[in-house]
């Protein structure tokens, strides 16, 4: 019996061109050169309504890149945007790219169970550091409240260790509601556990974002945080 091939999403098929593109020896990639890249692997997807197999669709490759859905490819950390309008795989985007391109079984993350996301992710949002900066965009100032975020010791040497800890946890949980197609953690008994949508999920993502460029010694640069 023939065995069809396997149906990608959307983002997957932008993710797989993203490949094509890396695997013709390009470093980075234009948005144009996605578009094209997609259109050709899927024409009927992303080719414009009504002349679909003369002309791509651009937005319809964009919405997918720059949107908040779940399988948003930015979000989950498989590509990262170098600056405007340019792109790059990241090491993770092209494992997982070779991952679809050899129909394997989804990664071991797929073994965490949606409950243990749920724990970790929802102990984050509950920090008094991530509930501020949503109040106030410019904070945390304060390199004490970044540590006691991370619940790191007082000196910070164990920081940058423990951020990315932190990180990895978003990011599982974003590609757990990716590889599951939903775009809620839940737990039962749902009456007393909120489901934790996507959103807030990239809001953390965001939130991570924000500490790196305010606190560049998150990320090993060695410079001297602000004190307080």
């Amino acid at each position: 019996m023939i065995q069809a091939a396997p149906r990608h999403t959307a983002a997957q098929v932008i993710l797989l061109a993203a490949d094509d593109l890396m695997a013709q020896g390009a470093s980075e990639f234009t948005e144009w050169d996605l578009t094209i890249a997609s259109w050709n692997r899927d024409r009927a997807r992303f080719g414009l309504r009504g002349h679909a197999q003369l002309h791509p669709d651009h937005k319809r490759v964009m919405m997918e890149i720059m949107g908040r859905k779940p399988h948003n490819p930015i979000f989950l950390g498989l590509m990262e945007k170098v600056r405007k309008n340019t792109y790059r795989l990241t090491a993770l985007g092209r494992a997982e790219a070779a991952r679809l391109r050899g129909g394997g079984e989804k990664g071991s993350r797929n073994k965490v169970s949606s409950l243990e996301h749920y724990d970790q992710v929802a102990a984050l949002l509950g920090l008094k550091a991530f509930k501020h900066w949503k109040d106030d965009p410019d904070e945390p100032k304060r390199w004490a409240d970044v540590l006691e975020f991370l619940g790191a010791d007082a000196a910070g040497d164990d920081a940058p260790e423990r951020f990315r800890k932190v990180q990895k946890t978003v990011k599982n949980a974003m590609q757990w509601c990716n590889d599951k197609d939903v775009a809620y953690l839940t737990k039962d008994p749902t009456k007393l556990n909120a489901p934790i949508h996507f959103r807030e999920l990239a809001e953390l993502n965001d939130f991570l974002g924000a500490l790196t460029y305010r606190f560049p010694r998150l990320e090993g640069s060695g410079k001297t945080p602000p004190k307080g």
